[in-house]
């Protein structure tokens, strides 16, 4: 797993690549939240293994969590 910084998620969007944002926080922090990914596949920790599936792997995937 390799850390990456919004210029290069905003860098392959730009250059219309595949990419899935996976919003991985708990539930608390997702409540709590101010601002939400648009079209990011949430997918809370402790869900992880029976929707991991739903991710294609063919697509670049940017993990989000806090």
């Amino acid at each position: 797993m390799t850390k990456v910084t919004t210029d290069v998620v905003r860098h392959r969007l730009d250059n219309n690549e595949q990419i899935t944002i996976v919003d991985a926080r708990s539930g608390h922090a997702w409540d709590e939240a101010e601002t939400k990914a648009g079209g990011a596949v949430r997918i809370p920790p402790d869900e992880a293994e029976e929707h991991i599936a739903d991710v294609s792997r063919d697509d670049y995937i940017v993990i989000y969590c806090t």
